[in-house]
């Protein structure tokens, strides 16, 4: 742009959906997004991607360039300090250097095939069940919610990345499987349908309200998305299935509106079977399937059960002294288990009461607790710790 003349501009598209951080020499402007670190030549008006021999840089909160080199630093905890003319460079790890660390709150949870995985910023988690091994596993952006198939692990990822994709019997870090618009940004909530072979994804578009369902077939690579399920503007906090149908629970993030809308549909052909609502002042915060159940927990802690074969809710209850806020349930050993900021519960799978299982775990989420279930065992959080819970209901 002409400082003198403000309606003299060049306009050039660039690669990726967001550009955040930029920094200049005589020549070129350097900038970072999504795709990578590019430079634009100011003579040419050309994009190039900046080439160096070093570390992959994930995402970039920072760019700076001094004396002929960048220096760029790195959610993955990392300085790197390029020199653009050579093409080397000098990574700074910054923990290394005396920068205080300590643990990162929580996202998704995952387990199965012998480890348990916890997403975070930039990482993901993997602790070997046998060994008590951990490993951090670069991954950019937040791994919000994830579920193992087949010994492989398989993430909805914050922000705009779409599903990722890990398999622990081969070398590789985690790598992207499937991508979508980049106004469906948020993955929520994952669930694995047996009957289709299908992950089922629940997402909320930060920028242009509502949400969507992806589904992705781990066999064959497909994808879908089915952009605002339940309506223009609750997106999809919560997905779970039975018998091949999938449940989307709904959730408003504007003050005002419908919210707590329950919508069945086929996730192969996104077609809606049918909606209903069950009248709650608050939006789904989790839901899970028991027996011909589907629970229901909202964000001010109330619990509303639906007979799948009536399509009628058939109890309701407050239960904010254990669940308010968000939450998470998974179904375990013939019952529904919850966890909450504060609390892990169960519900009774006949009279639906409720019943502290571990008061004051307290986990440290960052954008929502989860429960998952691998031999026997519930795993979540207590604080920051990685903790397994071994509960047998007798009802």
């Amino acid at each position: 742009m002409d400082l003198d003349d403000l309606s003299s501009y060049t306009v050039v598209p660039t690669k990726g959906t967001v550009v955040k951080t930029l920094a200049a020499d005589a020549d070129r402007i350097y900038f970072a997004s999504d795709a990578g670190l590019h430079a634009y030549g100011k003579a040419d008006r050309t994009l190039s991607p900046v080439e160096f021999d070093g570390p992959d840089l994930g995402e970039i909160w920072g760019v700076d360039h001094v004396d002929g080199k960048l220096v760029v630093v790195s959610a993955y905890g990392f300085v790197a300090e390029i020199d653009v003319a050579a093409r080397t460079s000098v990574v700074t790890d910054l923990h290394e250097a005396g920068a205080e660390a300590g643990p990162q709150a929580g996202m998704g949870i995952a387990a199965g095939a012998g480890y348990v995985y916890l997403g975070g910023n930039g990482a993901i988690s993997r602790r070997d069940l046998r060994t008590g091994e951990v490993v951090n596993l670069p991954a950019p952006g937040e791994a919000k919610d994830a579920e193992v198939i087949g010994g492989v692990l398989y993430t909805g990822q914050y922000n705009a990345q779409g599903i990722w994709r890990y398999d622990p019997s081969r070398s590789r870090d985690p790598r992207q499987a499937a991508s979508f618009p980049s106004e469906q940004n948020r993955p929520l909530d994952t669930s694995w349908d047996p009957e289709n072979r299908l992950l089922l994804v629940g997402v909320q578009s930060d920028t242009e309200g509502g949400g969507a369902l992806w589904t992705y077939c781990p066999r064959t690579g497909r994808k879908a998305s089915y952009v605002n399920p339940i309506d223009d503007v609750q997106l999809v906090r919560a997905v779970v299935n039975r018998d091949g149908v999938a449940f989307l629970g709904g959730d408003n993030a504007s003050k005002e509106g419908p919210r707590a809308t329950l919508v069945a549909l086929d996730p192969v052909t996104g077609k809606e079977r049918w909606r209903l609502d069950p009248r709650q002042a608050a939006g789904v915060a989790a839901l899970a399937v028991q027996g011909r159940n589907l629970y229901g927990l909202t964000t001010r802690g109330a619990l509303f059960v639906v007979d799948l074969r009536t399509r009628q809710v058939v109890h309701t209850a407050d239960v904010s002294a254990v669940s308010e806020g968000f939450a998470a349930m998974v179904t375990h050993r013939g019952a529904v288990y919850g966890v909450s900021d504060t609390t892990l519960f169960r519900f009774h799978p006949k009279t639906f009461a409720v019943r502290t299982v571990v008061a004051g775990i307290n986990g440290a989420w960052y954008s929502g607790p989860h429960v998952n279930v691998h031999g026997g065992l519930l795993y979540t959080l207590r604080g920051h710790n990685l903790v397994a819970v071994d509960d047998r209901p007798s009802h």
